[in-house]
């Protein structure tokens, strides 16, 4: 079982002196409890400034897990509270997950990283410019496949217009990019998605169920979000005029995807990290080879873009299999961070020291927040004397932009719902109708009052007009935006529109 100490809280008026004395000893590692006093100060001073709706947060550390604690809410408009029993969307610290399955399979020798993408899925059919014979699941894991993909990212992640057995076929509609260079996508760990449903009983799901969650004790993480109570999940958030309000969690079964598709308690992230930092031990037991979790966290490939080599406070190497190899400091860190909508997920330890921290959080500044908290408790396990003046100071510099942040969010709130009630230039009925394209699905477009709306496979929202007189539309759903415009043959006039473009895919009319 895990060890969990008893909580204490600090009262939210403590000051930063205080804090700061807290934190000042530069020449030991502070104590576990003076730890978490220290850290659930500065997030609880975070959600009474507004600056989250919610936060999620564990720090692991030799071996224990410290705290599970949570705050604020998960659902703001519902009156739900952040509970140990909320379960957090992973987004793209899935990635973790995918990769160990895979590293599994490698450390049994069964499908080496070395393996080609033909031998790997064999009978699949791809884009002429591909060279599939070296093309290798280590290039899938690291994102060097040097593969430009919109077609499979675009069903898997926002619409599930083409159901997932079919995406093999779409493998023939992705092109060689133009360019050999680390690119970050999902698009890597889409394919390995495909090649554990090819070469394991089940497919991907069945397989990180059987092999990789139900061996690490992870109970409540799941890749089937049918099965989860709404009540549960943790949402996404707007701002409102003072507060949040709760936004639709616009994700089903079909968009939960290999490549970030799953959801989980703080307690399953917490053991996630525990078992990566102990080498595949946990609770005292083995559950995994030490060999498969060294070969997870192996880098495979270096960052080739000034862009990847830098994420907030944390340093960036390059790629291994699900994760992010770098430092801290200075130190040698793995990480693996996920975002969606307004939510955020942060898994990242520093194997050198044994420590390790999971931080989630679901709208406003809470993004920013969960690294100021991981760095914070870095920080304070370094014994940095500036830990707390850090950490507190970063706190106010993002309370100081929450007016301007707020402000910007309603602004854009407000032209959305202005776009969504501004009628097309041209005569809607000439617009209504199914759109179909063998990559991308079937668009509908539908009367929405005065504008228009699409539904496009799960996909439902409103279309915003941006600029009638040229014809240019965007469509906000699932995570994501799509720009959308019309063509016809010859004049528009008064004739129904011929095609759909979104994000410059032609989708035919149909009858």
């Amino acid at each position: 079982m895990h060890r969990h100490l008893a909580f204490y809280t600090i009262p939210f008026t403590v000051s930063l002196l205080s804090a700061t004395a807290l934190a000042a000893q530069p020449s030991s590692r502070l104590s576990d409890t003076a730890l978490v006093r220290a850290v659930d100060s500065l997030v609880q001073h975070a959600i009474v400034r507004g600056i989250t709706p919610g936060f999620g947060l564990s720090v692991v550390r030799n071996g224990h897990v410290l705290t599970l604690q949570a705050y604020g809410m998960a659902q703001a408009s519902r009156g739900i509270r952040v509970t140990a029993q909320t379960r957090w969307y992973l987004a793209s610290t899935s990635k973790s997950l995918t990769g160990f399955a895979m590293a599994l399979l490698a450390d049994r020798g069964t499908l080496p990283f070395s393996t080609s993408v033909r031998d790997a899925l064999p009978g699949s059919t791809w884009h002429s410019g591909v060279v599939v014979d070296s093309l290798t699941i280590a290039q899938l894991l690291s994102h060097t496949h040097n593969l430009t993909d919109n077609v499979i990212v675009v069903s898997s992640a926002f619409t599930g217009a083409i159901p997932e057995p079919q995406w093999p076929s779409l493998l023939l509609s992705v092109p060689a990019a133009k360019r050999a260079a680390l690119i970050y996508s999902n698009f890597g760990y889409n394919v390995a998605g495909m090649i554990l449903d090819r070469r394991t009983r089940g497919g991907w799901r069945a397989f990180l169920d059987s092999a990789v969650l139900r061996p690490a004790g992870m109970r409540h993480a799941t890749a089937r979000l049918s099965s989860v109570p709404s009540a549960l999940l943790a949402m996404p958030h707007d701002y409102a005029s003072v507060s949040f309000t709760t936004m639709l969690f616009d994700k089903r079964d079909q968009t939960m995807h290999a490549a970030g598709g799953h959801v989980a308690t703080l307690d399953d992230m917490a053991r996630w990290v525990q078992i990566h930092l102990d080498s595949g031990v946990v609770d005292g037991q083995r559950v995994f080879p030490a060999t498969a979790v060294r070969l997870a966290h192996t880098l495979i490939a270096t960052h080739t873009e000034s862009r990847g080599k830098r994420y907030a406070y944390f340093d960036r190497e390059g790629w291994s299999a699900g994760w992010d190899i770098g430092r801290y400091d200075g130190e040698p860190m793995v990480s693996r961070f996920g975002g969606f909508a307004t939510m955020r997920s942060h898994l990242s330890f520093l194997p050198a020291r044994r420590v390790g921290v999971v931080a989630m959080s679901n709208g406003g500044l809470g993004s920013s927040l969960t690294d100021v908290v991981a760095a914070y408790i870095y920080d304070l396990d370094r014994g940095r004397p500036d830990a707390a003046t850090r950490a507190w100071t970063r706190v106010d510099s993002l309370h100081t932009n929450l007016p301007e942040a707020r402000r910007a969010a309603l602004l854009a709130d407000s032209l959305a719902r202005a776009q969504e009630r501004m009628p097309p230039s041209v005569p809607i009925g000439t617009l209504l109708g199914r759109y179909a394209s063998p990559t991308l699905g079937t668009l509908i477009v539908v009367r929405n009052g005065p504008s228009i709306a699409v539904r496009w496979g799960v996909l439902a929202a409103p279309v915003r007009t941006v600029d009638a007189s040229d014809g240019t539309y965007r469509v906000a759903g699932g995570g994501t935006e799509f720009s959308l415009r019309f063509e016809w043959i010859g004049d528009a006039g008064g004739a129904p529109a011929t095609a759909a473009v979104v994000n410059g895919s032609v989708m035919r009319r149909v009858k």
